[in-house]
């Protein structure tokens, strides 16, 4: 029996003999989904009579480093332990990978720092030969030049961008609006991007999109990240929350304070006692471009 037809099973018993409000039952079925489909595409593992309990640990680092709170990761957790404790009562599986698996610790997981000199030597040995070599460049560029989330990335709009100033208005959590800095590798890389579409360029349209001109997902966009990193930079287990990470941590490195950091990341407090102030978006670019590797780069 399929992984599909396992999920309609298990939730069918649970709508049945246990009674849960509606709502439990499609959350749960999201969260069934979502792991079939990354263990399926990202892992390639077909069967799940074959899913180990080191993939379910591979699949909860994944969340976190994507960015899901610890409560949404708890929850898909929750949905996991319910279907596999099913599907061995019902003696599809003979030993339950979930068994073992803590919840994660209250301490904010800190995914891995991409190092400088492989990032930088990857971007740039990189000349794009296609729209899709041209789009994934542009997106890896952005997100390390800015620091930002992936649900902010793949919203971006061209009216959003102005490459002239090197400005990007983003629509962060909660909707709110940031200006961030864009750096001089990224807006390159973009400007090759829309050489590349040509007459496909439409101004009033996301700036990323998928091979049938749709609007790129967070799924498509873990997917690109991956797949770049794993074939040219020999990297794994690189996330969209790993470049913002880098992003960050590099910038540390290079002498930025935390409120300006705390600022291009959008972040709604630096600590609990935190005076809060807003730089301007002057003063954030001279100290990005201070302090950010790729901005000073051939200076």
């Amino acid at each position: 029996m399929e992984g599909r037809e396992l999920i309609e099973k298990y939730i069918s018993y649970i709508s049945g003999e246990r009674g849960l409000a509606k709502n439990s039952i499609e959350s749960y079925k999201r969260d069934l989904y979502q792991f079939l489909e990354f263990v399926q595409e990202a892992m390639g593992i077909k069967d799940i009579e074959n899913i180990r309990r080191a993939d379910i640990r591979e699949y909860v680092s994944a969340l976190i480093q994507y960015g899901f709170s610890k409560k949404s990761v708890e929850r898909k957790l929750s949905a996991l332990r319910g279907f596999f404790k099913y599907l061995k009562r019902i003696q599809v599986i003979s030993s339950n990978p979930v068994l073992g698996i803590q919840n994660p610790k209250e301490e904010r997981y800190l995914p891995m720092v991409i190092p400088e000199k492989r990032i930088n030597e990857m971007l740039d040995n990189w000349i794009p030969e296609n729209i899709m070599e041209a789009r994934d460049k542009s997106i890896i560029e952005l997100m390390y030049s800015s620091g930002l989330r992936a649900s902010e990335v793949i919203s971006l709009k061209w009216e959003n961008l102005d490459l002239k100033t090197m400005e990007l208005r983003v629509r962060g959590k909660g909707g709110k609006e940031r200006i961030v800095p864009l750096g001089k590798r990224a807006r390159e890389a973009l400007e090759v991007y829309v050489n590349f579409l040509g007459d496909k360029l439409n101004k009033s349209n996301f700036i990323f999109l998928n091979r049938f001109g749709k609007k790129l997902s967070r799924k498509g966009l873990w997917l690109i990240i991956k797949k770049r990193f794993e074939t040219m930079a020999l990297m794994y287990g690189v996330h969209p929350h790993t470049l913002r990470h880098s992003f960050a941590t590099h910038l540390l490195n290079h002498g930025a304070d935390l409120r300006s950091i705390q600022e291009l990341l959008g972040h709604a407090s630096l600590a609990t006692t935190s005076i809060y102030t807003s730089l301007s978006i002057q003063s954030l670019r001279e100290i990005y471009k201070k302090t950010h590797p790729r901005s000073k780069l051939d200076e």
